[in-house]
């Protein structure tokens, strides 16, 4: 069943011209994207999930190695998770990676390879929320179903002048009721991306473009002069510090080769599953080498060690900026003959680093090592 609200108040606006305006002005200048000139549910569904939290202009390539190296839903649900997590290496928040995998096994496994046209089926799905679902329905099978994400919350708050925070339960009912009052059930794909396209293109948080909107003149935030003020949101996230220390640490492999002491992050905390350097994590406060050195973790690694030997002196540090965390991070060098049998990192070639998917602040950190 569609997602249905209480009716909200249009403000008297003539919804069946912005509807005619919007879908005009998107024939126009809608952006040629992939997925939009190659429509399918498996298509929407893997640029959606990409797109989360991330750029059009970054998620493109990403976009493109996905398709290159899973054509079809099925390939995808015989992937591996590091081979997705190897691919998706650099677009950060990794649960949309492992989701987006997991959500390919049970459309394998459990809708016999088809994406489900129903928000209950596609509720199933780990990943797929309430904007991916309108989506996916609206998109690729073009069902009258809404959808709502950062563009779309910007523009109805501009068009209705609606003042209601955006980041509150009641706000986001009040949204989505909007989205389902304005969209046009005729053209429900069309309509949709036609508003998303005018959030990026037009309607932009900063500085909007209003003298080319086709719908400014219904626009309630527009005529009172407002704009930039909406939409508004109740409150911020509050950013943390993390410090970690990274030890690179060298020895010689059985292959002949240098080595490097690695391991797989475990659950529970940012960067789950990939890959990382030996670490220290000190919460909200930095230490001195010396209260490095003495720490019960940097023993233990010591522990695992044959004959190690410490460098004191950074090789690199590099702030990394995250939606929730400020981590300030530095690696150290270590260097030893062996390691022993009981340790629990993974001894790897130096030069198939490459084939591990590491969060990109080790990646940063290795870059300014070199």
């Amino acid at each position: 069943m569609k997602q249905t609200h209480s009716a909200p108040t249009t403000q008297g606006l003539d919804l069946v011209d912005v509807r005619l305006r919007l879908g005009r002005w998107y024939d126009e200048h809608a952006r040629a994207l992939p997925w939009r000139e190659d429509v399918s549910a498996y298509h929407v569904l893997l640029s959606e999930i990409i797109l989360q939290q991330t750029r059009v202009d970054q998620g493109m390539a990403y976009y493109h190695r996905f398709t290159e190296r899973f054509p079809t839903v099925q390939d995808l649900a015989a992937a591996s998770e590091d081979e997705v997590l190897l691919l998706w290496q650099g677009l950060g928040y990794y649960s949309r990676g492992r989701n987006l995998r997991r959500a390919a096994q049970i459309i394998v496994s459990d809708f016999g390879g088809e994406i489900p046209r129903t928000p209950e089926g596609l509720s199933r799905l780990p990943g797929v929320g309430p904007y991916t679902r309108g989506a996916i329905l609206s998109f690729a099978y073009n069902l009258p179903y809404p959808t709502v994400d950062g563009n779309v919350f910007r523009v109805l708050s501009r068009l209705f002048g609606t003042t209601d925070p955006i980041d509150t339960t009641q706000g986001a009912r009040l949204y989505w009721a909007l989205a389902e009052a304005l969209l046009d059930t005729t053209h429900p794909s069309r309509h949709n991306q036609a508003v998303i396209e005018l959030g990026a293109l037009c309607c932009t948080p900063r500085r909007p473009n209003c003298t080319e909107c086709p719908i400014a003149p219904h626009c309630l935030a527009h005529r009172a002069g407002i704009e930039e003020e909406l939409p508004i949101k109740q409150g911020k996230t509050k950013v943390l510090p993390r410090f970690m220390y990274y030890f690179l640490v060298r020895l010689p492999h059985a292959s002949g080769s240098e080595g490097l002491l690695i391991r797989r992050r475990g659950a529970g905390d940012i960067w789950q599953g990939l890959y990382e350097l030996p670490l220290i994590e000190t919460g909200e406060a930095g230490i001195t080498v010396e209260e490095l050195t003495a720490h019960p973790a940097f023993c233990e690694l010591l522990a695992t060690l044959e004959r190690p030997t410490f460098h004191p002196t950074p090789i690199a540090t590099h702030a990394h900026r995250l939606s929730h965390r400020q981590i300030q991070a530095t690696l150290f060098l270590l260097e030893a003959e062996g390691i022993r049998s009981t340790s629990t990192y993974l001894s790897i070639p130096t030069e198939e680093r490459t084939a591990y998917a590491f969060p990109v602040l080790i990646e940063r950190l290795l870059a300014k090592a070199k």
